[in-house]
């Protein structure tokens, strides 16, 4: 089990995240998040109409609920977030007047809502949130005037369509851009992969070969369907019969096949008693693939005279470099002189296809799936909405007038998983105290209207360029913010009061959060790593049988697609693997050991299985024959229980050196993860 534990510290643990991502930061949405609030605080301050910060609320939480990327997906959540959160406030309040009980319960079933729309992904998550915080706040306050609750609704929902216009109007210009800039971070992730290995392949061992595997093939993945997802958005709206989506699909693809080839040169450096000297290839390829970053990005053409050069040193390295890591070097090289010199892709890529699928049947569908009680999002938004309404209720009863910042911390901070929970809400606690400070030191200095808008400029300016770079920088600019904007609509209102009601009510909704996650149908994730681990022993099996298949019968589209299902669940485990770290009985469950041994196992498998691809030349009917006991036998190996079986013989007349050598090592690396699926179980015979 020493091996477990060694790969263990791989994974980092959830911890609260306090760096600062300096390539996140985003000028571009901090400058529409400062005209969206503060131009329109500084009408309110020289007009004298405090409701418009009303207004100025509205589109705070609209520039909140943006979730970047195309246009369609940044205005569908705004536009949503601006009409459900204007009629809430326009029909809770009187709602809270004539039928308290009615009220709240009313506001629990739209916070469920809210918090159940995690299910549609990032943008839905980001949306219901906020659409909870819009609730909770209409139900601050009872009104009897409908018509002044009316004029309350419809001024928070132009405050999100002025968002909305900035979204429309000044961020269309460029509609390939968000691909670019997803590819863009593709080639950064490719380069740091790259310069990893180089600094791990002097010196190999099996410790450093599964912390790279689990970090940086991790992010690579993420990022790259990252760029699928935002690529085949923009391909819906903009159609890819073009010369920059020729140029993006084909850069998307090219990527991808560098990663492949990655991933077999790191398999091929795995072996300690014969060390590599790939280091300056490595190195070579990190440089090219930052340098070209900047230019994907900006669509400026890739090929220049250094370039070229650089591909043909690149190249000679290939040549010249042991045999073993000659294969994979020689691929990077031609895939990376494809992305220099193509712009139109040879093949459609089956992923990308310019296809439209239902959006109202496909969201009704992805509802359906998760009308379930083993649905994470149903016990999450069930869980949300019990703890959500006595908290309601007792603010309602006390009228004080900052406690629906208990309840917001509560709705912001709860996540469907303990760990999730608890980091959120570190990050939250020690922002919001900060800008609390932060808060109470602008207070002193501005006091007059006009001035508390001046200052929102470089308050949201900052606080929405970092918001993707840190949480906690994000909440301790944002806890301000929000303490100015109480200012203007509530004139009068100590700053310093304001600041430490917040304080004290984020930790008092940090606390419950916490307890509720452990109290309220707790989901803790070591009992779902049997289920992810089997779902990625089940891909691999998958992606087993097409490298197979293709030796003799190259199918590039069934090949790609399995690759991609069997990288996606490898990462789908590590989550599951991180998560179940950062709970208190990490270090004793056997469960999570066991997942992490398969899970550096499968890992180092599918490094053989590109190695086997493309050091294999094409193998004649004969070697197929020979083959195909191999595929049963391996893929039956990962059953569980697996078959008695007898290994395949490895030797064969003309065989490859290089294919006995991958079946001997998958044979290795099936009858491991074998092991390890087997332990401990109970004995039914």
């Amino acid at each position: 089990m020493a091996q477990a534990n060694a790969f263990t510290t791989s994974i980092r643990p959830g911890t609260p995240n306090f760096r600062l991502d300096l390539r996140a930061i985003s000028l571009l949405e901090g400058l529409r998040a400062a005209i969206a609030i503060a131009v329109t605080m500084a009408l309110g301050a020289i007009l004298h109409i405090p409701l418009l910060g009303i207004a100025a609320l509205g589109a705070l939480l609209a520039c909140f609920a943006d979730p970047g990327g195309p246009v369609r997906t940044r205005l569908i959540p705004i536009l949503l977030l601006g009409l459900l959160g204007g009629l809430a406030f326009a029909l809770l309040p009187p709602l809270l007047a004539f039928a308290p009980a009615c009220a709240l319960l009313v506001g629990a079933i739209l916070i469920f809502a809210g918090s159940l729309s995690r299910i549609y992904g990032q943008g839905g998550m980001q949306f219901g949130n906020l659409f909870g915080v819009a609730t909770v706040l209409a139900l601050d306050r009872p009104s009897p005037s409908f018509a002044l609750d009316a004029s309350i609704g419809a001024i928070f929902a132009a405050g999100a369509f002025w968002a909305a216009l900035l979204t429309l109007g000044l961020w269309r210009m460029r509609p390939h851009a968000p691909a670019r800039a997803a590819l863009a971070r593709t080639a950064r992730a490719l380069a740091a992969l790259s310069l990893d290995l180089a600094d791990i392949s002097t010196n190999p061992s099996e410790t450093a070969f599964d912390r790279h595997a689990s970090q940086h093939r991790r992010a690579v993945r993420e990022a790259i369907e990252q760029a699928r997802a935002i690529t085949l958005i923009t391909f819906r709206r903009q159609g890819a019969a073009s010369v920059r989506g020729n140029r993006i699909a084909l850069r998307l693809a090219t990527l991808d096949l560098v990663f492949e080839a990655l991933i077999a040169l790191s398999d091929s450096l795995t072996d300690p008693a014969d060390p590599s000297t790939a280091a300056p290839a490595l190195q070579h390829i990190a440089g090219f693939l930052t340098g070209a970053a900047p230019d994907i990005a900006d669509d400026r053409p890739l090929t220049t005279p250094e370039r070229s050069a650089a591909l043909d040193q690149l190249r000679h390295l290939a040549i010249t470099a042991p045999a073993r890591t000659q294969p994979p070097l020689r691929a990077i090289a031609e895939h990376l002189s494809v992305l220099l010199t193509s712009s139109a892709p040879p093949g459609a890529d089956p992923t990308l296809a310019d296809a439209r699928p239902p959006i109202i049947g496909t969201a009704l569908q992805t509802l359906r799936a998760n009308l379930t009680w083993n649905s994470v999002s149903l016990r999450h938004a069930t869980r949300t909405a019990c703890i959500i309404v006595p908290v309601l209720f007792v603010m309602h009863r006390i009228h004080n007038p900052f406690g629906h910042w208990l309840a917001i911390t509560m709705i912001l901070t709860l996540q469907p998983h303990f760990s999730a929970t608890w980091i959120r809400a570190a990050e939250r606690v020690g922002g919001t105290v900060a800008g609390g400070i932060l808060a109470a030191l602008i207070g002193l200095i501005c006091t007059t209207p006009l001035a508390i808008s001046l200052t929102m400029v470089p308050l949201a300016l900052a606080a929405f360029a970092v918001r993707g770079a840190n949480f906690s920088a994000f909440v301790a600019i944002l806890t301000p913010m929000i303490v100015l904007l109480i200012e203007q609509i509530a004139p009068g209102t100590s700053p310093r009061l304001v600041a430490l009601s917040r304080i004290g009510f984020t930790l008092l909704g940090g606390l419950l959060a916490i307890a509720a996650n452990l109290l309220l149908w707790p989901s803790f994730e070591t009992n779902r790593l049997a289920a992810a681990s089997n779902a990625a022993i089940t891909a691999h099996q998958a992606y087993l049988r097409a490298t197979f298949a293709s030796l003799t019968e190259p199918a590039q589209a069934t090949l790609a697609a399995a690759r991609r299902a069997a990288g996606l669940a490898s990462n789908n485990l590590e989550a599951s693997i991180a998560r179940a770290l950062a709970e208190p009985h990490r270090g004793t469950d056997p469960e999570l050991r066991r997942a992490v041994v398969v899970d550096a196992t499968l890992r180092r498998m599918a490094g053989r299985l590109v190695s086997l691809r493309l050091a294999t030349p094409s193998l004649t009917r004969a070697d197929g024959a020979w083959l195909e006991p191999w595929v049963p036998y391996l893929t039956n190996q990962l059953d569980a229980p697996a078959p008695a079986q007898t290994q395949p013989p490895l030797i064969a007349p003309a065989a490859p050196t290089s294919l006995v050598e991958s079946l001997a090592r998958l044979s290795r690396q099936v009858e491991l993860i074998s092991a390890q699926m087997h332990e401990n179980q109970p004995d039914h015979g």
